[in-house]
């Protein structure tokens, strides 16, 4: 089939060359023979301006005006017998015919469809080709004079049009001759090219087969060598014949050091299970497979082994491998974004319905505590169940605030001024604690564009975890740093820190560590921040503190 393939583009190219040589040869017979004609009109034009100014010349001399009909007429006779003459016709210049080689012809109208006039007036050699009815076409050439005196025109002496028709039955004779000529000659010089380019497109043809093939290897070790994925082949004995920069990763050393080399030796011992898998029946399996990576913690590999043979190639095994820990951790947040989505909803329809009989209840606590007033332990008891459904009413309010979709009103914020101000929002409860509180970052305007309120309650947020976390006193620091494309924030604690095993699911809804807590305050932080485009990162040790940075894009 290979071999039938490579005959049609052969004969395709072969055919399209030839085409393109019988073109060209068609081009230069059209050259010649459009050389021919133009030489045939040089020729005739000039023999007629000949012809017309040797019969002005005769006419130039003094002829009575009676006799001057007479002596045109013989004049155009005499001079029509020349050979290769048709006719000559002189017109005045209303298109009237003077004298005519044909003297039946005289009073008849001549050349209206030109410009008699003009012609007449200009004194220019003209020429057409006409087509005549009994042989062969004829040529004409006509041209203006005015007879009498050379130097002037003589006002009561119009203008006179001369035609002289030549016949073109020797010309055209000859031209049928030469293209005849022109012809055989091509149709042999078409033989010889078409041979010769048949025989070059061959040699070319082996040429290009074997370029092609050294090509397409060069390409396909190029095409393994640097392609994304990893990929290494293996023999009938399980030693690698072959594999890529990015299978290195999978063992140390180099592939040529590699190469001849039992795979089970040098592969992790998860993806030499999944070669010896490969067998008659199963073809093709796949796993991601979990590999240790000392600090970076463990990599996933999606890794895919599959057996290949060819006619010439005994059957073989491959295995393709990628990593795709970052694709699998994109994956997990997509996974919890969805998670923590569906919880939102449901707060929120749990808050509205929690939130109206709440109203009653705290409405009916008042009305108790009024009732009751003198009582001291009931107004106590009603004072607590005030405070408790106002508590719970909070709860609900943060519920909402984080299921419901956020607007932002984004200005650009000097971040400085922010922070210092959300500062003083909590600087009552900092003395309380005993807990010192200083701002670190250059004088110098730091803008980002943000949602400043938004902004200004995850800072808060911020604060109070860490003054929460410092109960018996400490430090607060809040240190701004600009960027060359954003503001970063960063807020530190001496207070006890998040334990190791709590930090991945500090920003999860209702996960707090705080008696009193409702877990909300930063999943709120962290929907605020993502929001913004922003990035916010916590680093705890357990009893050493907590560093929260917040990095927001610069205006």
């Amino acid at each position: 089939m290979m071999k039938k393939k490579r005959f049609d583009i052969s004969v395709w190219a072969a055919v399209s060359a030839i085409t393109v040589l019988v073109m060209m040869l068609g081009m230069m017979i059209f050259m010649q023979s459009q050389q021919r004609k133009d030489q045939a009109v040089i020729l005739f034009v000039e023999k007629g301006a000949t012809l017309i100014r040797s019969f002005e010349a005769a006419l130039r001399g003094p002829i009575d005006r009676k006799e001057e009909e007479f002596y045109l007429q013989k004049l155009v006779m005499e001079t029509a017998q020349q050979p290769d003459i048709d006719y000559l016709i002189v017109t005045d210049s209303e298109g009237r015919i003077l004298a005519d080689s044909d003297p039946s012809m005289v009073g008849r109208p001549y050349g209206l469809d030109l410009d008699v006039k003009k012609v007449g007036a200009s004194g220019d050699i003209l020429w057409r080709q006409t087509a005549n009815p009994e042989g062969a076409g004829t040529f004409e050439v006509y041209r203006g004079f005015s007879p009498g005196r050379s130097d002037d025109l003589q006002e009561d002496r119009r203008p006179f049009l001369v035609f002289v028709g030549f016949n073109m039955d020797k010309i055209e004779k000859a031209s049928r001759e030469d293209m005849i000529r022109i012809v055989i000659r091509a149709m042999v010089l078409m033989l010889i090219g078409s041979l010769a380019i048949v025989s070059l497109f061959l040699v070319q043809a082996y040429r290009l087969t074997r370029s092609s093939l050294s090509r397409l290897t060069v390409f396909s070790e190029a095409l393994v060598k640097h392609m994304p994925v990893g990929i290494l082949a293996v023999d009938q004995a399980g030693k690698i014949v072959t594999c890529n920069v990015q299978a290195q990763e999978l063992f140390s050393g180099a592939c040529a050091d590699a190469t001849g080399k039992k795979a089970a030796d040098l592969l992790p011992v998860q993806m030499s299970q999944l070669l010896e898998r490969i067998d008659e029946k199963k073809r093709l399996a796949e796993e991601d497979i979990v590999l240790p990576s000392g600090k970076e913690g463990n990599q996933v590999w999606e890794a895919v082994a599959a057996a290949f043979s060819g006619d010439d190639v005994p059957e073989s095994k491959i295995l393709l491998v990628r990593n795709v820990t970052a694709i699998r951790q994109m994956e997990k947040e997509v996974a919890r974004s969805r998670h923590l989505h569906a919880i939102g909803s449901l707060a929120a329809g749990v808050a509205h319905e929690i939130r109206n009989p709440l109203s009653s209840i705290k409405g009916f606590a008042v009305y108790f505590r009024q009732r009751l007033s003198g009582n001291k332990e009931d107004e106590e008891t009603a004072d607590i169940m005030i405070a408790e459904t106002e508590r719970l009413n909070r709860v609900i309010s943060q519920l909402l605030e984080f299921a419901r979709p956020l607007t932002l009103k984004k200005e650009p914020t000097n971040m400085m001024d922010l922070v210092r101000h959300t500062i003083k929002l909590v600087e009552v409860e900092a003395r309380k604690s005993g807990v010192e509180m200083d701002v670190q970052g250059e004088e110098r305007p730091m803008n980002a564009e943000i949602d400043p309120d938004k902004v200004k309650q995850v800072l808060l947020n911020v604060f109070l975890n860490s003054l929460s976390a410092m109960t018996e006193g400490g430090r607060l620091s809040v240190r701004l740093e600009a960027q060359k494309e954003s503001v970063e924030v960063t807020v530190s604690d001496t207070g006890a820190g998040i334990r190791e095993n709590d930090l991945p699911r500090i920003f999860d809804p209702y996960y707090t560590s705080k008696p009193a807590g409702t877990g909300l305050g930063l999943a709120v932080v962290q929907k605020i921040m993502e929001a913004h485009g922003g990035a916010v990162k916590v680093e705890s040790k357990e009893g050493r503190g907590t560093k929260v940075t917040l990095r927001f894009s610069n205006s």
